[in-house]
Parts: structure tokens; sequence; C-alpha cells
């Protein structure tokens, strides 16, 4: 495009963010590289099909987010995304998976994952999943089954503004000790909240606990 004297000037280019998928068929990975194509802001920086590889291409590709399937030659999913977790924790992952139980998106989230997007979702589901996790919040995917995200526990008991925001700091990836300094209370009284919180909610774990809260937007 010209300016006012006819000179040339080049638009700047719109930042866009650096993925890496790991799945171990040919037809997802060649899958995502069409659907990537369709965005303006996403890029799919490569595609390996086992943890290992991941783990050296990060170190290569530098992406911003890794989307992982939970079943992987050698190491699962959930593995990798415990390792990517500690030796690169500013890379977020998304697990993208077929699998829908509650066990999983548990092990999962308590791994360090920031999303979670079923397989037979919309491509746009999981594209949102990732501006999200980028964003620095965490994404449960909506069609997860009611009975692993039951609305009635969160009707029936809701959450006080404390447990609402240690959830949300939970799901911000704070440990126990950070939560308790971030609000000026007792790691113990952290604790305590934290229990109470998965009773209200009926789940079975903290990480569970939180999938809820984020299913419901009780926190973000």
């Amino acid at each position: 495009m010209a300016n006012a004297t006819g000179r040339e000037y080049d638009r700047p280019m719109p930042v866009r963010t650096r993925c890496l998928a790991v799945d171990d068929h040919p037809s997802v990975r060649q899958g995502l590289a069409l659907m990537f194509g369709s965005t303006d802001d996403l890029d799919l920086a490569g595609t390996v099909e086992s943890g290992e590889e991941a783990l050296k291409a990060i170190e290569e590709l530098q992406p911003e987010v890794v989307i992982v399937d939970v079943r992987l030659p050698g190491i699962d999913g959930i593995s990798a995304i415990k390792r990517m977790a500690e030796a690169t924790p500013s890379v977020q992952t998304v697990m993208f998976t077929a699998y829908g139980d509650k066990r999983l998106l548990s092990d999962a989230l308590a791994a360090g994952a920031r999303g979670y997007v079923m397989k037979g979702s919309p491509p746009e589901d999981l594209f949102r999943a990732i501006r999200t996790v980028v964003g620095g919040k965490a994404y449960v995917d909506p069609s997860l089954s009611p009975a692993l995200l039951s609305t009635q526990a969160v009707t029936d008991a809701p959450l006080s503004e404390r447990e609402r925001e240690i959830l949300q700091l939970l799901a911000e990836g704070f440990h126990t000790e950070e939560v308790a300094r971030r609000i000026g209370l007792s790691a113990e009284t952290v604790k305590s909240d934290t229990k109470r919180a998965i009773l209200k909610l009926e789940a079975d774990t903290r990480v569970h606990a939180v999938a809820i809260a984020l299913r419901h937007s009780i926190i973000e």
C-alpha cells in the first residue's frame, strides 16, 4: 500500500502463536495442518509422533503451545506433559484426545496441561483452547459429559468468594503455599478451603474441582 507521498510501506504482520502437535496418527497430523492453515493468528510450526520427539522439537522449534494426544508410542501423553512442564514451564500444553473420562482429565490437569479438548469437537474449539491458554487461563472442552462435570453440585452448594479465589489461583498453576502467600492465609487454611470446595463440587480431587469450576465459568 502507498502512503500520501506515493511511497510504499509494509503493513505490520499479525502476531502468530507457534504450536507443535504430538500425535502418532498421520491422518490426525495432516488434518491439524489443514486446520491451522485457516487461521491468521496460529501457526503449526511442526508435528511429531512421540513424546520423546516432542521434547527435542520444543528446543528446536520454540513453540508457545504443544498439542498432545494421550496415547503415544514410548512415554504416554500424560507423562510427556509432565516432563514438558518440568523442562519448559513457559510452554503451555493442551491435551487433544478422543477420551473424555474423569480420571484422564484429572491426570492431565495434574500433570500440567492448561487445556483439554476432545478430538470430535469443532476446530474452533481447539483454536479457542490455544488462545485461552496463551492468555494465561485454562480451558476445558464444553462437550464433556454432565456426569463428569455435574451442574447439580454447582447449583446446590455455591462456592464462597474465598473458595473461588483459591480455585482460580490453583487453575493458574500456583501451588498451595504460593496461594497462601498471595491471599494472606496459612497453607493449612488454604488446604481446608480447598477440601471444602472439593466436597461442594462433588469432585474427587482438587484438579477435578478446578475442571468443574472452569466448565461452569465459576473461575476463568
